[in-house]
């Protein structure tokens, strides 16, 4: 039995274009009055997601920032947050090797530098960036929701990265996403942690929750979940730790896991 359905957003809910698919509102709405609860989990802040959370129509709180935060409309019932500090030099490396980094402080994204990354992040979004370099007092006091490092290339350099950020003492963890990618959390933020906390505020035994995944950092909610299913495009890394795998990419793929395990 599925009561919740938990669903990742990028490569999952949605594609390369960012956009909600057409019926995407309608299909949710059909879940709900059949009495199946549909959110989602996402490494996107709530800043990026309020426009998405009003397109799909949800209508229960949902994880962002991979797990430090649980949005409920515009109140943040969990947020873990880490200092900032012991990365400064790590961060100011990524820009000398032409990386982009985009910071998220209290749900809403900041970035010290504007590079041909995050100009193409802002026009996916209809959103300009702008450069607000960090003061020595804020590297000093400022606490994240989540750091993303971002290289471009993808040649291996993101690794170089990955071993000095294993090197650096502080209160966060990391994931890494292929060559692409660092995004780093609170130590003790994860979508598996939080997705015990949301189901416990809905009141669904962790038995009936159904995730739906496509990437690493949903590995750990395909264990913690009594039902997962990965998407057609699902990771290498993630693919064997899901109970059912789609042959639909994306949300086609999505919409095949409902209907396996909740019918309809």
């Amino acid at each position: 039995m599925v009561s919740l359905i938990v669903c990742d957003m990028d490569g999952t809910m949605i594609g390369h274009d960012e956009q909600i698919p057409a019926g995407a509102a309608a299909w949710i709405d059909d879940l709900e009055n059949r009495g199946i609860k549909f959110t989602v989990a996402t490494g996107r802040a709530e800043g990026y997601m309020r426009s998405k959370v009003a397109q799909m129509g949800l209508r229960h709180p949902f994880i962002a920032t991979n797990g430090a935060t649980i949005m409920d409309g515009d109140r943040a019932v969990l947020r873990k947050q880490f200092p900032i500090r012991p990365l400064q030099e790590l961060v100011n490396e990524c820009y000398r090797e032409g990386m982009s980094v985009l910071f998220t402080f209290q749900g809403e994204e900041r970035t010290e530098n504007i590079t041909p990354w995050i100009i193409r992040e802002g026009e996916k979004r209809n959103h300009t960036y702008l450069a607000e370099p960090l003061s020595q007092e804020e590297w000093e006091t400022l606490r994240a929701d989540k750091i993303l490092i971002m290289d471009p290339v993808r040649e291996g350099k993101i690794l170089e990265m990955e071993k000095k950020l294993q090197a650096i003492p502080g209160e966060f963890l990391y994931v890494r996403y292929r060559l692409k990618a660092l995004e780093m959390n609170e130590r003790t933020a994860n979508k598996a942690e939080a997705l015990r906390e949301l189901a416990n505020i809905l009141d669904v035994p962790m038995e009936e929750v159904l995730v739906i995944g496509d990437d690493d950092n949903d590995i750990q909610m395909f264990q913690a979940a009594g039902h997962s299913a990965a998407v057609g495009n699902v990771s290498d890394n993630a693919r064997p730790f899901a109970e059912y795998v789609c042959q639909g990419r994306e949300f086609e793929g999505v919409k095949e896991a409902a209907a396996y395990f909740c019918g309809g």
